[in-house]
């Protein structure tokens, strides 16, 4: 894992940046020690690799469901294997599924989970699942929201990696686990995913001055997710 960390960023990060003006913002925001849950946003099989340079400082071990071991092209499967990724069985769920992760946590090391269970087909933050509350209440850690932008333009759902398109990616502020806890489940889980979808919204804002509007494609994740739910609010008071 050594290399991984320190020897991999530093040769991904310039190329990354050449070919895609891959940016880094905020990564300071995350806790220097102890235990941390970050939560990420998940557009492509990409979005380890990005957080992984994010957080490279730390290091972290991603949490990925356990299929993905045999339905990916075995270079993508492989590289995962690097980042000593930890595989879920999502069709059993509960404690015992997260149990590698908690580990993580309750050791003082950084973990992240990507809340949506799988890749956005249209970009937008769709809903957090249950496990993401699960580790709030039992890891009691520090919650890290982070989000990606533009990884659908560089690998679209399906395909192949691009050569066109740009990459960000940034950190939120830490959030308190009790606080968390003390809004109860859905209300927790909503917030966190309106935070992920305003940090995304971010990216996409930025990436679009500084491409004069080239990136990102135009899309269904042009609507934020708050302005989403406003308009299901009002049609349905309406």
């Amino acid at each position: 894992m050594f290399v991984w960390w320190t020897l991999v960023p530093w040769l991904l990060i310039p190329l990354a940046r050449l070919v895609y003006g891959f940016r880094i913002r905020h990564r300071s925001r995350c806790p220097r020690t102890g235990p941390v849950l970050a939560i990420c946003n998940h557009q492509s099989m990409l979005d380890p690799m990005m957080a992984g340079l994010a957080l490279r400082e730390r290091g972290f071990r991603p949490i990925a469901r356990k299929s993905l071991q045999w339905d990916l092209k075995p270079l993508m499967a492989w590289l995962l294997m690097r980042y000593d990724m930890i595989f879920v069985d999502t069709e059993v769920p509960g404690a015992s599924t997260f149990k590698d992760l908690l580990t993580e946590l309750k050791e003082g090391r950084v973990g992240i989970i990507f809340p949506e269970g799988a890749r956005s087909e249209d970009g937008c933050v769709h809903e957090f699942g249950q496990g993401v509350w699960l580790l709030i209440r039992r890891g009691r850690s520090p919650v890290l929201p982070m989000a990606v932008e533009g990884v659908t333009d560089v690998m679209p759902p399906g395909r192949g990696i691009r050569r066109t398109g740009r990459l960000e990616i940034i950190c939120g502020d830490p959030l308190d686990p009790e606080e968390l806890i003390a809004m109860g489940r859905d209300a927790c889980l909503e917030h966190l995913r309106l935070l992920v979808d305003d940090l995304r919204m971010q990216l996409r804002s930025d990436i679009r001055r500084r491409t004069r509007g080239k990136w990102p494609k135009p899309g269904p994740a042009d609507q934020s997710l708050r302005d989403t739910l406003r308009s299901s609010s009002e049609e349905s008071s309406g």
